[in-house]
């Protein structure tokens, strides 16, 4: 496996979890554990053994959620300017420098309650270091929204000389099985497999929308393809390639927003 270094640029945000998972461990297992065992110890001597096993419940409960309190305390994702570092219980668990993310796969999802009454966004990051293994951020970061946005940035713009050399190169740039693109044209996979292919002067509009990316082709009536932003890999890459591709600014309107505030479904 390469070795990775880890990142030691100077520490630009910290971002700790938010405060109702501590405040659930509180209300669901220390409140009640300390309940159970109090009411345990008032169980008459002659039933030691139903009051043993009420204790012995109950103080399992507190534990459980104490762990998980100190657990969220500790739990937080460092960002520095050449990576990010995630720290957890056990110390630091991994860091990744900014080009040693091979992959980013953002899925942000809105969500409603009785379909109409917004109850905030979870925001899904997953990074995958050369090797092949998968970093995966929680979602219950505080600013989460914030840290993705940087995360996309920074990785977009660590890995875009590389992808655009490629291009320049006369060689093609791949995200996952969805998207081909070269100098010349873009490439989408079909639904029964295979890919059909569209020139680049003929890309009318791209689009982000309720989480999917849609690309419509010149003169045709159905979309050319794209997917859910999810399972596009690089999805921030594979805009602003495009961007720096098409010569003509009206193939692709320049006032659309790819923040990632509205990629969500």
């Amino acid at each position: 496996m390469q070795p990775l270094q880890s990142p030691e640029g100077e520490i630009t945000a910290t971002h700790p979890t938010r405060w109702f998972l501590r405040f659930l461990a509180v209300i669901v297992l220390i409140l009640p554990g300390l309940a159970l065992t109090a009411f345990a110890l008032q169980i008459p001597a002659a039933q030691a053994k139903d009051q043993a096993a009420a204790i012995a419940v109950g103080l399992a409960a507190v534990a459980l959620g104490i762990l998980g309190f100190v657990q969220q305390m500790r739990s937080q994702v460092v960002v520095r300017t050449d990576g990010i570092e995630r720290w957890g219980l056990r110390g630091k668990l991994w860091a990744l420098r900014w080009a040693d993310m091979i992959e980013m796969r953002y899925h942000a999802v809105k969500m409603r309650v009785y379909y109409f009454i917004p109850a905030g966004t979870i925001i899904n990051v997953k990074l995958t270091d050369p090797n092949g293994k998968k970093h995966r951020l929680p979602s219950n970061m505080k600013g989460m929204e914030l840290l993705a946005e940087r995360i996309a940035d920074q990785q977009t713009a660590a890995r875009f000389p590389e992808a655009r050399a490629a291009l320049d190169r006369g060689e093609e740039v791949r995200f996952g099985k969805a998207l081909i693109v070269d100098r010349e044209k873009l490439s989408a996979r079909k639904l029964f497999g295979g890919y059909k292919s569209c020139p680049l002067s003929d890309i009318e509009k791209v689009a982000v929308e309720g989480g999917f990316l849609r690309i419509r082709q010149r003169g045709k009536f159905l979309g050319f393809g794209g997917g859910s932003v999810g399972a596009i890999p690089n999805i921030f890459l594979f805009l602003r390639l495009l961007d720096s591709l098409v010569a003509r600014a009206t193939t692709i309107p320049q006032d659309r927003d790819f923040a990632l505030r509205h990629h969500v479904g």
